[in-house]
């Protein structure tokens, strides 16, 4: 990460919500060469001060789905916007996915991305390399190289192993390595050629669809191979009611399954799409409005453990022609959070939120979360309740404008993100 200098700030008469230090309270802290103080330090005021009962402070969240462009597609993101979009988004933490060209497949591509990260990310920006060469599922990548040169995580997410020996052989390897593991569950042959969710909705665009069995298949042959082999594997980005259903299961039987659901798949359904809008056709696609419903109750009774972005920048060239001819995804770092907010409802969300996308997170990546406790590094993001503001393409920080939330009204605004290394962003608009 670049280097920037800690400022020192006074949050006076804020909610501070933090549920994993036991603290959820109206009251002061402040913030002093990077530490956190619940009483006010000797010595001059700070530099910035941020006042009010309106104000709420959560720990910094981590993301664990951001598709990196760096290298491969420069025009459609930078290290730069990324991490700025990230932070605009309340993200004090990215894991990127190995998407990338050439592919995270090997120490070289790593290397070179951490290079850029030093340079231009004011955010911790952590990268997962691919569980197979190019992600195709045909041969194991050298897993203990790319451990050595500081991976924390592998997967081949958007895509997912369809050979289950060599699926099976490289799970095994992960976890010797200490190597955490993500699936991104997706039967390749009922989902082929497929550009929306299988529905009455699809048959009447002319789109072949996707069912949720092509999901479902695949959540279960997961949890089994974690169960087989008594081993931790992550699910990303779940979208079914059936998924939910078997995830639950598992569980419940001891099965060391955790799982994740995109801000989008909260927030809408596949009616989303009924214009052609390519900016709504996802990876999975939007589902139902049951669908929604059920991924929203999972969120609130554990089963979904985290909320990712499912960020997934294309410049716009790719975007705006034929829906079947569009690939699938958007941007999503500015607005998951917010979008978190406004799907769950809760007339106390920022506990939710906090434990959704900055404790848990973590814990899957098994790290140390951020804390707003006395003398903690100042991790932390600060939301102003109730102060509306319409989402634009046009002034997104990101490189790419495939959006399907462009002109959303939000509720709630972002104010500002201290990361690790100081003020990653900040709202000076009221």
């Amino acid at each position: 990460m670049t280097t920037s200098r800690h400022e020192s700030i006074d949050i006076i008469g804020a909610r501070l919500v933090d549920p994993q230090a036991g603290i959820d309270k109206i009251s002061n802290l402040y913030v002093r060469d990077g530490k956190l103080y619940h009483q006010k330090p000797s010595g001059e005021a700070g530099q910035k001060v941020i006042s009010g009962k309106e104000h709420v402070v959560v720990p910094g969240f981590l993301d664990l789905r951001t598709h990196c462009r760096v290298p491969g597609d420069s025009k459609a993101e930078s290290i730069a916007s990324l991490t700025e979009a990230a932070a605009m988004g309340g993200f004090t933490s990215i894991l990127t996915m190995p998407d990338t060209n050439p592919h995270c497949d090997n120490p070289a591509t790593v290397r070179y991305i951490q290079d850029r990260v030093n340079q231009a990310s004011k955010i911790r920006v952590y990268i997962s390399g691919s569980l197979t060469i190019q992600s195709k599922g045909e041969s194991m990548s050298p897993l203990g190289s790319l451990k050595e040169v500081g991976v924390v995580a592998v997967t081949d997410c958007p895509l997912t192993p369809q050979n289950n020996q060599i699926f099976l052989n490289a799970l095994k390897y992960a976890d010797m390595f200490g190597l955490v593991i993500i699936d991104f569950p997706q039967d390749a042959y009922l989902s082929k050629n497929a550009h929306a969710h299988e529905s009455f909705l699809s048959m009447k665009m002319g789109l072949s669809g996707s069912p949720r069995l092509a999901e479902e298949l695949a959540v279960q042959r997961t949890i089994l191979i974690s169960q087989h082999l008594d081993i931790p594997i992550h699910l990303s980005s779940i979208s079914s009611k059936g998924s939910v259903k078997l995830i639950k299961n598992a569980k419940e039987s001891g099965i060391k399954i955790t799982a994740d659901v995109s801000a989008f798949h909260l927030l809408l359904n596949h009616k989303k799409i009924e214009d052609y809008q390519t900016n709504a056709k996802l990876a999975p696609p939007l589902r139902e409005e049951a669908d929604r419903l059920e991924l929203i109750d999972a969120v609130f009774n554990g089963i979904i453990d985290s909320c990712n972005s499912s960020h997934q920048p294309y410049a716009e060239h790719h975007k705006n022609v034929e829906f079947d001819l569009a690939p699938a995804g958007a941007i999503g770092l500015e607005t998951a959070a917010l979008s978190f907010i406004d799907s769950v409802k809760d007339k106390n969300p920022f506990k939710l939120l906090a434990e959704k996308m900055s404790y848990n997170p973590h814990k899957i990546l098994k790290l140390n979360p951020p804390s707003l406790k006395e003398n903690s590094t100042a991790n932390f993001t600060i939301i102003r309740q109730k102060d509306p503001w319409v989402y634009s393409r046009d002034t997104s920080l990101s490189r790419s404008f495939n959006t399907p939330l462009n002109n959303h009204k939000f509720d709630h605004k972002i104010i500002l993100t201290y990361a690790e290394n100081g003020i990653a962003y900040m709202n000076h608009a009221k």
